[in-house]
């Protein structure tokens, strides 16, 4: 995803470090895979990475644009990376996998229900400016998706019943935020799909934007009931 971003902003005739900022994403989310004592290595590699990145850029030719080009690799890895980290410290929860679990499914009832009430339902234009076919129709059956597969979740996490629809819409709201996000990059840039990496799909990031947000959601809340 942040070798997607990269490339999406290299379109536009920057030029980013794309290599650069996929390793230091795949480094953060990989970090929370070992021990605090341990990370230090994690954390050391990113930071010789960032700082060659950015020292390369002293012999680039081009007078302009230099910063940006180095800023532009280190926030892709941060936005895929980082956010993508939570969903492995989501897993090291007290029923991790269940929470992982959920995040995913909430997160794709979210955006299909989305898609699909919007398409036959959608009537009023919900961020017309950041992506043109969202509706609140649409939004509306998304929570209302969302709070129905938290519902489905509830006998196999331990938290009270009156949660579900608070769970549900904080949820949607970070599912919807992840989709703005992306279209709102994708619009920058002038470019319709991340990638190409899934046939008929597009890239990564326009299978996971939702799911970027989610799972720091999710995180959130089940540290606070765990």
């Amino acid at each position: 995803m942040a070798f997607e971003i990269g490339s999406l902003y290299g379109s536009s005739g920057l030029r980013v470090s794309r290599g650069a900022g996929a390793l230091v994403a795949a480094m953060l989310v990989s970090r929370w895979n070992f021990n605090p004592a341990d990370r230090h290595w994690i954390d050391l590699g990113i930071a010789l990475i960032s700082s060659y990145t950015l020292l390369r850029q002293l012999w680039h030719p081009r007078m302009y644009g230099r910063f940006m080009s180095w800023g532009l690799a280190m926030i892709s890895a941060l936005y895929a990376g980082g956010f993508l980290g939570f969903a492995v410290l989501l897993r090291s929860l007290p029923n991790g996998f269940v929470w992982v679990a959920l995040a995913l499914t909430v997160t794709w009832a979210f955006d299909t229900s989305s898609y699909m009430i919007g398409t036959v339902f959608g009537r009023r234009g919900f961020m017309t400016h950041i992506s043109p076919q969202k509706t609140w129709e649409g939004f509306g059956g998304g929570i209302c998706a969302a709070i129905a597969v938290v519902a489905m979740f509830c006998p196999l996490l331990d938290y009270d019943w009156w949660l579900i629809a608070p769970i549900g819409l904080l949820c949607s709201l970070a599912a919807q935020a992840g989709d703005l996000v992306a279209s709102m990059l994708k619009r920058d840039t002038g470019q319709k799909d991340s990638g190409r990496i899934i046939p008929g799909h597009g890239g990564m990031l326009d299978r996971v934007d939702s799911l970027l947000f989610v799972c720091p959601a999710v995180f959130v809340f089940a540290s606070f009931v765990t």
